[in-house]
């Protein structure tokens, strides 16, 4: 049974399993995930939107990317899952993620990525581990993991929504399944993200929706410790509702690289802080000044801005 109450989750990771995030660059772009206010997170899916789970709550609130607070301008809640898209007020949020639209979740190895609580105090019985306390703290820390998508279920229900939900266990380092960051979500996460590599580029595949144990996360069992009994999570199933997000996500004009619906000399001014730029990819592609794209913003590019401007409405 999954831990109903409308609560948030963080990231808990093993203590021999942290990543070193200098040296783990293979995963998505840390400003791709913000905070929904005090209690929560979001995942960014365009320039200005932000997808976030319905149970963070109905109140006006700072939405932040990389220390910037922004409001959102226009809500679009789904009528049956635990699925919100937000649009942002004068947002051009620097880098985003597509959504995953592929059915083939389980089984991937995924990257988990939020804002919240991370790992307290250490359990134990007869000394050996069996799981971990949540620190007491808010969520203002990014926290990455990773953890392998091993079910899925349709039409779950928590609350007041029924969602499509993909699952993940945390396992203990000592487990075959487990992965090199294996972690587990906790409080203050709701609406982070579970992320899966698709060709080159990494994408949303769930947001964080419940977990079956509060306050602590558990891999083996508190009575007999050398058991397994790994606690689990569930994320809404994107890959269920990228139609109905789409529909909503508002496309970008050719040659608006700063987000304001205009192709002026504004907009030159984002391409020249990106000319030169050898390190573009989807599915931002340096803010659009990539504009072919090929990885890099150079002449060519910058014909294909000036064209814009020239001919375009």
């Amino acid at each position: 049974m999954f831990w109903e109450t409308g609560s948030a989750w963080g990231v808990i990771l093993h203590p021999e399993g942290e990543p070193n995030l200098a040296d783990w660059t293979d995963r998505p772009y840390d400003h791709s995930v913000g905070r929904w206010g005090t209690n929560c997170s979001c995942v960014a899916v365009s320039r200005n939107c932000v997808i976030s789970v319905q149970h963070s709550g109905t109140a006006v609130v700072d939405i932040v990317f990389n220390g910037k607070a922004y409001t959102a301008e226009q809500i679009w809640n789904h009528p049956d899952a635990d699925l919100r898209l937000a649009k942002l007020a004068n947002a051009n949020l620097p880098h985003f993620v597509d959504l995953y639209t592929n059915r083939n979740e389980v089984g991937q190895e995924a990257v988990i990525g939020g804002y919240g609580k991370g790992r307290g105090a250490i359990l134990q019985t007869s000394g050996i581990t069996y799981g971990y306390e949540w620190a007491p703290s808010g969520n203002t820390t990014l926290r990455w993991g990773t953890n392998l998508i091993e079910d899925k279920t349709d039409n779950s229900v928590n609350g007041n929504w029924t969602s499509d939900v993909i699952i993940g266990f945390f396992d203990g380092l000592d487990i075959s399944r487990a992965t090199a960051y294996e972690a587990m979500v906790a409080d203050y996460d709701s609406g982070g993200g579970l992320f899966i590599k698709d060709g080159s580029a990494w994408k949303i595949a769930g947001l964080f929706r419940s977990v079956n144990r509060a306050g602590e996360s558990w891999f083996r069992n508190k009575y007999s410790p050398t058991t397994p009994m790994p606690d689990d999570f569930d994320a809404v199933r994107v890959s269920s509702y990228h139609q109905w997000l789409n529909d909503r996500i508002p496309e970008v004009l050719q040659g608006d690289l700063n987000g304001d619906d205009l192709v002026d000399f504004s907009d030159f001014a984002v391409f020249a802080r990106y000319y030169l730029n050898t390190d573009c990819r989807e599915p931002d592609w340096c803010l659009g000044a990539d504009c072919e794209p090929d990885g890099d913003v150079d002449l060519d590019d910058l014909t294909f801005l000036l064209n814009e401007w020239l001919n375009g409405p």
